[in-house]
This record gives C-alpha cells, structure tokens and sequence, in this order.
C-alpha cells in the first residue's frame, strides 16, 4: 500500500510538472514583457525630448540668421538709396514675415514629430503590456492546471 500510494504520488507531481513549469516560464516572459514595454516608453520619450531640444536650437538658430539677414536687407537698402523711397518698410516687413514663416514651420514640424515620437512609444508600450497580459493569463491557466492535476491525484488517493 505504501509503494502505491507513493507510486501515484510521483505520478501525479509527473503530470503537474509540465503545467507548473509553463506558469512559471509564461510568468518569466510577463515580466520580461513589462520591462521591456517600459523600456519601449521610456526611449520614445527620450529621443522626443532630443527632437524638442533640438527644434528649440534650431529656432533660436534661425532666428539669429533671420535678425543677420534683416540687418543686411537694411544695409542693402541704405546703400542702394531706398531708405528714401517707400518701398524698404514693404520690403522688410515682407522679408521679416517670410523669416519668421519658416522659422514656425520648421519648428512646428519639429514638435508634431515628437508628439508622432511620444505617441508612437505609447502604442509600442501598450502592444507589449498587452503582450504581458496574454503570457500573465497563460501563467495563471497553466497554474490552475497543475493545482487541478494535483488536486485530480489527491482525490484519486483519498477515494482508494
């Protein structure tokens, strides 16, 4: 009698084995899977963050250049002898406008590209949690399996 309920005992950890080991790998990979989701995030946010210093330094840039290039429109026109005609004050207020049209665009171009970025790492990040959750759910399902492989085998022993 020892020997067999010994014998079934084996043979039922044998058969939960299998299933107690696929909780803890699915487990393993949930975990691995959020980490890796807020990695995901956080270099999306990072590499936005470069994308945005990048356009401040660019704007602050341009418009060093486009303050170069109002003063030599300026100089251009005292030496030409326009300062005396209407046409300088049109003149610059059309180059200034035009300046500071590209300097927006390029700017706002730069920051919907880090919003692009950010939004981007979010959806990777939410792909992967939802990743961990399927392998979380599989760890829980192979869990049960084996608590029912083991509970299977200690009613077959308690009802011999």
């Amino acid at each position: 009698m020892g020997f067999t309920t010994l014998a079934t005992a084996a043979v039922t950890v044998a058969k939960a084995l299998p299933d107690a080991l696929q909780a803890y790998s699915a487990n393993r990979q949930s975990k691995a899977l959020n980490s890796i989701a807020s990695a995901q995030e956080r270099m999306a946010n990072d590499h936005a963050a470069r994308i945005v210093n990048t356009a401040v330094s660019n704007q602050q840039r341009a418009a060093r250049n486009a303050h170069e290039r109002m003063a030599a429109a300026r100089a251009d026109a005292a030496a030409s002898h326009l300062l005396a005609e209407g046409s300088v004050v049109s003149r610059e207020t059309d180059l200034a406008t035009r300046l500071q049209d590209e300097i927006t665009l390029n700017t706002n171009a730069a920051l919907e590209e880090a919003t692009r970025t950010r939004e981007q790492g979010k959806l990777n990040a939410w792909s992967t949690r939802q990743a961990s959750a399927q392998a979380k759910m599989s760890a829980i399902g192979s869990g049960l399996s084996a608590a029912g492989s083991l509970f299977s085998g200690v009613a077959e022993q308690l009802r011999e």
